[in-house]
């Protein structure tokens, strides 16, 4: 049969036949209309140790904005860019690296002098923390007290073609917690029970400023939720986990307890976020704190 439009709408018949061969139609064409994503290649704006740090970038060049073609058995085809790779002696790399193995905080105790005045921490269910609620609450958890072998497994170091102060890398955490009581502050220890850490792999990253102090932390972002042995959750949550400590999911009930434990509990414990003096350079690029927006 027919589909009749009112006659208060656009005036037309259309047979279903007609009808789903046009919405076939409109389908092919929006997936070949989708653009392609490339991968975004940096080109001479890393670091070197005599070069100054720059703060911006004047041009972001897309590798893929110059077609390059090949001809693959006897047809032109588009051929993929050069693979890019780090130099292992870049100063931020080298920096990073130390940073995470001697003076973060997490992995070990942490070293006041690298963190910039307005440092900002922020992880997928915490944050943000300025510099001084960071250090408290890294403070009051000692990890690396916890799990004396609690280790990174840094790998894949890498800098932002978008930003050549900042270095990406990853971390699949190992440990064994049977050091010392895992302190959760106001007054609760969770004894040692041998629990054995296999980390899901997790992305990080460090980003400096001119002075090269470190300036923003992004850890916890989970690559791969289904391996390891943390429940899907990266960092200090994946490691309560296997503790024995369930962390609650993102919802009412840990959004609730997160406000409890910043707002309302005793000065100098562990804190979920800032509630104060966090640097206008976040706030203007953010306002959700802790689990918000998950």
């Amino acid at each position: 049969g027919n589909i009749t439009v009112p006659p208060s709408s656009t005036s037309c018949n259309i047979t279903r036949k007609q009808s789903t061969m046009t919405i076939k139609t409109i389908l092919v064409a929006c997936c070949i209309s989708t653009p392609l994503v490339g991968a975004f290649a940096p080109s001479s704006s890393t670091l070197s140790s005599s070069s100054p740090m720059k703060t911006s970038i004047d041009v972001f060049k897309n590798p893929f904005a110059e077609s390059t073609t090949a001809t693959i058995n006897g047809s032109s085809s588009s051929a993929a860019p050069p693979i890019q790779t780090t130099n292992a002696n870049n100063p931020l790399i080298k920096l990073a690296n130390e940073i995470i193995y001697t003076k973060s905080g997490f992995y070990s105790p942490p070293d006041e002098s690298v963190y910039a005045d307005d440092f900002v921490f922020r992880g997928p269910y915490i944050g943000p923390l300025n510099k001084a609620d960071y250090l408290q609450t890294m403070d009051v958890f000692k990890l690396y007290e916890s799990l004396p072998d609690l280790n990174p497994n840094a790998w894949g170091f890498s800098i932002d073609p978008k930003d050549p102060n900042r270095v990406w890398y990853m971390v699949r955490n190992t440990g064994t917690f049977d050091g010392a009581p895992l302190n959760l502050g106001s007054g609760i220890a969770i004894p040692p029970n041998g629990a054995v850490l296999d980390g899901c792999p997790e992305t990080f990253s460090m980003t400096f400023d001119e002075d090269r102090k470190l300036k923003h932390l992004t850890v916890g972002y989970v690559a791969d939720r289904f391996d390891g042995n943390t429940n899907g959750d990266g960092a200090a949550v994946g490691i309560l986990n296997v503790a024995g400590v369930p962390f609650p999911k993102p919802g009412p009930i840990l959004r609730c307890a997160q406000y409890f434990l910043t707002e309302l509990s005793p000065p100098g414990g562990p804190m979920s976020y800032s509630p104060k003096d966090v640097p206008e350079w976040w706030t203007e690029k953010s306002t959700e704190v802790a689990s918000e927006g998950y």
